[in-house]
């Protein structure tokens, strides 16, 4: 397996042209794991304020920091050129970038695409090899096609999420930030990669879509399922009214919590019982068994919530895993830069080249090939930093890139 901060001979995607006219996170989150696996992607901003997305960290409740973290995530090792599309020679320029493309993501709405000339029906009369990826928010297509969606809307509020994760009588819970996008993103990679196999195959390209709405669904599918053969509705009781006292989260002695899991419980309640020091439960008439530990649920509750209030976490962390108990505890987000089950296994990468703050690091994308090293992350690039370069690829001349430069067309970055 290749190891962090190899150069590897090849990549899976090396030579794979893609090309990204999109904002925020869900369709260039796609892009970015392309380019962790090889592809050359260009990433389409406005040439006043660039991408929107640029700006994310500005939105509160987001943290504050010195680094323009969302950016590092996203557009690590993507190359910018700052194009104004809505001219006519900016067009131009992206038609000439997509006709050499293998690859087109795209979050435009229909409506907008159209009026560039930017639809796949489009484009594929210049390319017919071009995988063009559309990311939406609640699909391409029906009344709601061209309504704005992020991931908090479309993706956690709309599919139901937001309100089955709520207890009765309790507060609706708010997304993270793009909480929904990236696990999207995946899914519109996988997308584009069975698309390239496809090309394969048949030589010829062709379109692929995912949306926020549809991928929404699909974490929530189990519930979704039930309401499609009937199944009663769904609620989360309150806690005190728990229905299973094992599968719920406690708070240890120390104001640190963890979740208990344990959907096997008949093979997990002997140890269970011993790992907590209360053997005794095993012969108590209300939890002697499954049907009266769920007919008993809130008492079990009551008396487990009683027993992790007496040890700090660090106690039963220990106590669990030396019994086989299944648990996962309650991280905090400023601890997991150093958590070192995420460490061993390269949940984080260095990045790494000029301009890059000593021992800057980003989350790596979690898909891995035994035996291919991704490509080192490089830094996130400036408002329009390639755009020379990417002209130049596709035979401009310097007289001619000028010109769209005093056009307003490209803007190039200060050196």
């Amino acid at each position: 397996m290749g190891k962090e901060g190899d150069t590897p001979d090849r990549l899976p995607l090396d030579g794979i042209k893609v090309v990204e006219l999109a904002t925020f996170v869900f369709g260039p989150a796609a892009g970015t794991v392309l380019g962790d696996f090889g592809a050359d992607v260009v990433h389409i901003e406005h040439p006043q304020i660039g991408d929107a997305y640029r700006y994310l960290p500005q939105l509160k409740p987001l943290p504050d920091c010195a680094e323009n973290y969302c950016w590092i995530l996203t557009a690590r090792g993507k190359k910018s050129i700052a194009l104004d599309v809505r001219h006519p020679d900016g067009r131009a320029v992206a038609h000439d970038l997509v006709q050499r493309a293998d690859v087109f993501i795209t979050n435009l709405h229909p409506s907008v695409l159209e009026k560039l000339g930017m639809r796949y029906e489009d484009l594929a009369e210049r390319n017919p090899r071009l995988i063009y990826a559309h990311a939406t928010g609640y699909g391409d297509r029906g009344d709601e096609a061209e309504k704005p969606g992020y991931d908090a809307t479309a993706w956690w509020a709309r599919s139901g999420l937001m309100d089955a994760v709520r207890p009765a009588g309790g507060e609706y819970a708010l997304a993270t930030a793009a909480m929904g996008d990236h696990p999207s993103s995946l899914a519109l990679f996988g997308a584009i990669a069975l698309a390239l196999f496809d090309r394969e195959r048949t030589g010829k390209g062709r379109r692929v879509r995912s949306s926020l709405l549809a991928n929404g669904a699909w974490a929530n599918a189990i519930l979704l399922q039930a309401a499609l053969c009937g199944g009663s509705t769904y609620a989360v009781p309150a806690r005190s009214q728990t229905l299973n006292a094992l599968v719920n989260p406690y708070t240890c002695a120390d104001g640190r919590g963890f979740y208990l899991a344990m959907v096997q419980e008949a093979v997990e309640w002997e140890r269970f019982t011993d790992a907590i020091g209360q053997p005794q439960l095993r012969d108590d008439a209300r939890f002697k068994d499954l049907p009266t530990r769920r007919a008993n649920a809130p008492a079990l509750l009551a008396l487990l919530e009683r027993v992790f209030a007496t040890q700090p976490l660090a106690h039963w962390r220990a106590e669990l895993d030396r019994h086989g108990v299944t648990f996962g505890i309650i991280a905090r987000i400023d601890e997991l830069p150093n958590d070192a089950q995420m460490i061993a296994n390269g949940v984080f990468r260095d990045v790494v080249g000029d301009g890059v703050a000593r021992g800057t690091r980003t989350v790596d994308s979690p898909l891995h090939l035994d035996g291919v090293a991704k490509r080192p992350a490089t830094r996130a690039p400036r408002l329009g930093e390639h755009g020379r370069e990417v002209l130049g690829t596709l035979g401009y001349s310097a007289e001619r890139i000028d010109a769209l430069v005093r056009a307003g067309v490209v803007r190039i970055a200060a050196a």
